[in-house]
């Protein structure tokens, strides 16, 4: 049974977070992405296709509530002969986007890479676009090592020198092959946007100091950042700007430090598009001491470093944030507190995530008949996913089960709020209550559904358990 309750004061006492922009819908209310990566298992397949099936895409949906996929796509697939693109991998695309589609999942393209290239050990460009110089390579126990060798680096420094080395078409081939994608998928109901390069690596201006976890803003970091990957970044946008101008354009940070909790040293990207900026800030996290350990240890401070960097870094973009990866096998020691630690801190920093990865008997707490681990009710739980307004905060307590959110009105902005309340969490039913407005509750989607009339303060929207 749900009741609704009725809170008389419109005022709060919340310290509100810098007011960054937000991913929007169609309407004006704020997207808020809960998902997963679609899915490791493409990195290997002959057709790049994760093995994923209709059927499986829409229990994202239907049991877990999530309503985003950042879905893989490879420059080797795209373009694996140079200056041909392959019109068959764009339609395997598109079947997958209209799956996703269909179970109301939003879309983020992402130009995966690890490693350079197959050619290495692993995935990204094709074997044409591979500028190694004839250094050496030698095949590593594991597979980030990898990127320790001369071949992989000097391929990657040919890579990022675009104005002052002899490998400049290789930047236009890849912008080329973002541009057939766009054209080709800027429209598609379910794509809400791009992601650039995933994890791109510095090569030979990898940082060691860094490395080991000690922040060096005079490093070559810095000059990776600021020399070689924001303006590859920012001629990238400006291409796609050319024939989309309305997807939003997702970017990261280098790839080892800042997924460990250090900062970026990246400048401000701009965005060419008339009716506004459409850019979205899109790092990962991956906590070091727990890969080398097995064990998410008590004085591990990787995501709190990670939420207060991430905000300095967001607030000087001046763009939404969204968790493009994040996860950890369900063998490590402390693995339910960690997932928790980051899941409460999305919801504090106000962020999407997008869990890696969408693959049974991996690191997604599910087995590999398909089966739920107990685990899986962390990721499954009570969030906004459409804001009507400003959100100040939100934020879902698992053991009192306890949700909460307050926001703003905004101009412009029409609809309803809507919740994902997963039935699991509330076995007898739940209350509602509401400072102002109105409410229903839609058995088959679990969705809960807010309007209110503007008011002069806070909206606040709070569901406990019976």
């Amino acid at each position: 049974m749900i009741w609704l309750l009725l809170a008389c004061s419109t005022e709060t006492e919340t310290e509100r977070p810098p007011n960054y922009p937000w991913i929007t819908d169609e309407q004006g209310r704020v997207l808020i992405l809960h998902g997963a990566n679609v899915d490791g298992s493409a990195k290997s397949t002959e057709d790049h296709m994760p093995r994923q099936d209709r059927e499986t895409i829409e229990r994202m949906a239907t049991d877990w509530g999530w309503n985003h996929a950042r879905f893989l796509i490879f420059w080797d697939g795209l373009e694996p002969e140079q200056g041909v693109h392959d019109e068959a991998y764009l339609d395997l695309i598109e079947t997958r986007l209209d799956w996703l589609g269909e179970a109301g999942i939003h879309v983020v393209l992402d130009m995966h890479q690890d490693v350079y290239s197959s050619v290495f050990c692993c995935d990204g460009a094709p074997e044409w676009a591979v500028r190694d110089d004839g250094e050496s390579f030698e095949l590593q126990s594991q597979w980030f090592l990898n990127y320790f060798q001369p071949a992989v680096q000097r391929s990657f420094d040919n890579f990022w020198l675009y104005t002052d080395g002899d490998h400049a078409d290789l930047q236009d081939h890849y912008m080329a092959s973002w541009v057939l994608v766009a054209e080709r998928f800027g429209d598609h109901p379910a794509v809400l946007g791009y992601d650039l390069m995933n994890e791109p690596h510095p090569g030979s201006l990898v940082d060691g100091q860094e490395l080991l976890g000690n922040e060096n803003p005079s490093g070559t970091h810095y000059e990776f950042d600021q020399e070689r990957l924001q303006p590859f970044y920012q001629r990238t946008i400006e291409a796609i700007r050319e024939v989309d101008e309305d997807s939003w354009i997702f970017f990261e940070p280098r790839y080892g430090a800042p997924g460990d909790g250090l900062p970026s040293y990246m400048g401000v990207l701009t965005d060419p598009r008339e009716a506004g900026d459409r850019l979205v800030y899109h790092p990962h996290l991956y906590s070091v001491i727990l890969e080398a350990t097995g064990e998410y240890k008590d004085d591990d401070t990787t995501v709190a470093n990670w939420e207060e960097n991430r905000a300095l870094e967001a607030a000087a973009q001046d763009c939404a944030v969204v968790l493009g990866e994040w996860g950890l096998s369900q063998s490590t020691e402390g693995a339910e507190r960690f997932m928790g630690d980051v899941v409460d801190m999305a919801d504090r920093s106000m962020a999407g995530w997008s869990y890696w990865d969408y693959g049974f008997g991996g690191w997604l707490p599910v087995d590999g008949d398909g089966n739920e681990l107990e685990t899986m009710d962390v990721l499954v739980r009570v969030y906004p996913q459409r804001v009507a307004g400003t959100p100040v905060s939100f934020g879902f307590d698992r053991d009192s089960r306890v949700f909460e959110l307050e926001f703003t009105d905004r101009e412009g902005v029409s609809g309803a709020t809507e919740i994902y309340v997963p039935p699991r969490h509330y076995p007898d039913g739940f209350d509602v209550e509401l400072s102002d407005g109105d409410w229903v509750f839609d058995t088959d989607s679990n969705l809960l559904s807010v309007t209110v009339e503007p008011v002069d303060g806070v909206h606040r929207v709070g569901l406990r358990p019976l």
